[in-house]
């Protein structure tokens, strides 16, 4: 068990709180215990093979459960910004009808577009292997988080270095966990959501 295990439920999991290399490793600790492994990635990971599959109502109701999660709701903002820009980057692809359809829901307000969601369609549009995109996903949510706090927090920069890579060799373990487990349960829901 690691030094920071005895503080992972004491602390609330706001990154607006950390002010020290020790705070940024409890609050990762638990960002990736609690939302990271548990949602985000079995989220991208199922909204790749709804978009594979043509299976826009099941796409739905994936954000429509992140919408329900509290767990996300401390950090709905920044997820449904970043999704809602991705979106908007997405809007000259016309040819691609699911997006299409989904964006305009988000427009509508019948869905939020949670960048995990939004994530895993670009990820099928542009034939990306999942692992390979659920790589990528947790590359930029994880330098995002370290380099963002080093940088308004002035902490060492090699120790984050250090941090990120220690995040970063995690990854294809909780990749292989995502992608085995939704293997044992073709066309379901693949997000394990507490």
């Amino acid at each position: 068990m690691s030094e920071y295990a005895p503080m992972l439920n004491q602390l609330p999991l706001e990154i607006e709180t950390v002010t020290s290399l020790r705070e940024l490793r409890v609050f990762l600790a638990r960002y990736e215990k609690e939302i990271f492994c548990d949602i985000e990635l079995p989220a991208v990971h199922s909204a790749y093979w709804f978009a594979n599959r043509g299976q826009f109502k099941e796409l739905l109701s994936l954000d429509a459960e992140l919408t329900a999660n509290p767990t996300l709701q401390l950090f709905s903002e920044e997820s449904l910004y970043v999704g809602r820009q991705h979106l908007r980057m997405l809007k000259p692809m016309y040819d691609q009808r699911m997006l299409q359809r989904f964006r305009k829901c988000v427009i509508n307000g019948d869905a939020k577009g949670w960048n995990p969601i939004v994530f895993g369609m670009f990820l099928s549009i542009h034939s990306v292997p999942v692992r390979e995109g659920l790589l990528q996903f947790g590359r930029q949510t994880w330098s995002g988080f370290i380099n963002g706090i080093r940088e308004q927090r002035d902490l060492p920069e090699l120790e984050c270095s250090l941090l990120l890579e220690e995040h970063m060799d995690r990854l294809p373990a909780w990749i292989e966990n995502v992608v085995v487990e939704s293997d044992f349960a073709p066309g379901t829901l693949k997000a394990k959501f507490r």
